[in-house]
């Protein structure tokens, strides 16, 4: 099989990976609450990218300044997923994560404020199918304002993975840091974010922790949301070092599966429905995000 294939299938498995973790973090959420919830998951998560730093990645970095723009990457993320898991005790998987990865909208626009670069007409098309995606998906008639709160929160998601890929771009590429050594910092930075506010919100009460680590059901859910993400973090780091350049996009392209994919699992493991206009605006988002990486 060749290099080209083997990316394809890496960046497919990575938007399955990144699509299923969702479904046991809403589980987790709905039976444990938020806060709880983020706490246990980072655990995993900060273990979990440790030992691939330390086997594939170098925990190395050049210079304080690096640091701080890691604290800040950490921050970012954090207040990203935070709305995302509070999205998730209200919406569906699928609109969650279909209105969090609109993160290209808002990255295009990080660069036309820092670069003061237009995108091209096609890519413009492609946004305007975007926010038609989301007026779809988030129009209730009547009910529209009293919940438009909640479809906020996954849009906040959007524009903090913006910032979030800016950032780590110009960490890879600008101050040449490992990947997996972004992965693991920023994990662990996160994990301490959560749990100290967990003890700032329940003090010395650790039995919400305690009962989802002592509970097989969710400790399995944990688990597997921890190692879902962190494999989909491999499987999205291995296809741009297999493909060329121009094949980027192509890579980028299969990664938006995580979309329709988010929607599926949704349906299928957690029983959740979409209405007739809501399905028509993920497939339209998903659209857009194939035109925005091709056109």
């Amino acid at each position: 099989m060749s290099n080209k294939w083997v990316a394809y299938i890496s960046a497919l498995g990575a938007a399955f990976s990144y699509s299923l973790n969702q479904i046991y973090n809403k589980r987790l959420v709905l039976s444990f609450g938020t806060l709880p919830s983020l706490v246990a998951v980072y655990a995993v998560l900060t273990v979990n990218d440790f030992i691939l730093c330390s086997l594939f990645g170098d925990f190395s970095l050049p210079s304080q300044g690096v640091l701080l723009e890691l604290v800040f990457l950490s921050v970012v993320g954090t207040i990203s997923i935070l709305l995302l898991f509070l999205s998730l005790k209200h919406l569906p998987v699928g609109i969650s994560l279909t209105l969090a990865n609109m993160s290209p909208l808002f990255l295009t626009l990080l660069v036309f404020l820092s670069n003061g670069k237009l995108p091209s007409g096609g890519k413009l098309f492609a946004i305007f199918l975007a926010l038609v995606s989301i007026y779809l998906i988030t129009h209730e008639g009547t009910n529209s304002k009293g919940r438009l709160k909640y479809y906020l929160l996954p849009l906040g998601t959007a524009l903090g993975w913006g910032v979030f890929g800016w950032e780590v771009y110009r960490l890879q590429h600008v101050y040449g840091v490992n990947p997996f050594a972004i992965a693991f910092y920023t994990s662990l930075y996160m994990f301490i974010t959560f749990f100290s506010i967990y003890l700032a919100a329940f003090g010395g009460d650790w039995k919400p922790l305690v009962r989802i680590f002592k509970n097989k059901t969710s400790l399995k859910w944990v688990l597997l949301s921890g190692f879902l993400t962190s494999l989909g973090f491999v499987l999205s780091v291995i296809p741009f070092g297999l493909v060329k350049p121009e094949e980027a996009p192509v890579i980028e392209t299969l990664f938006t599966f995580s979309t329709p994919l988010g929607a599926l699992f949704s349906y299928l493991l957690l029983g959740e429905r979409l209405k007739i206009h809501q399905m028509v605006g993920i497939s339209l988002s998903f659209l857009s995000l194939v035109l925005f990486f091709t056109l």
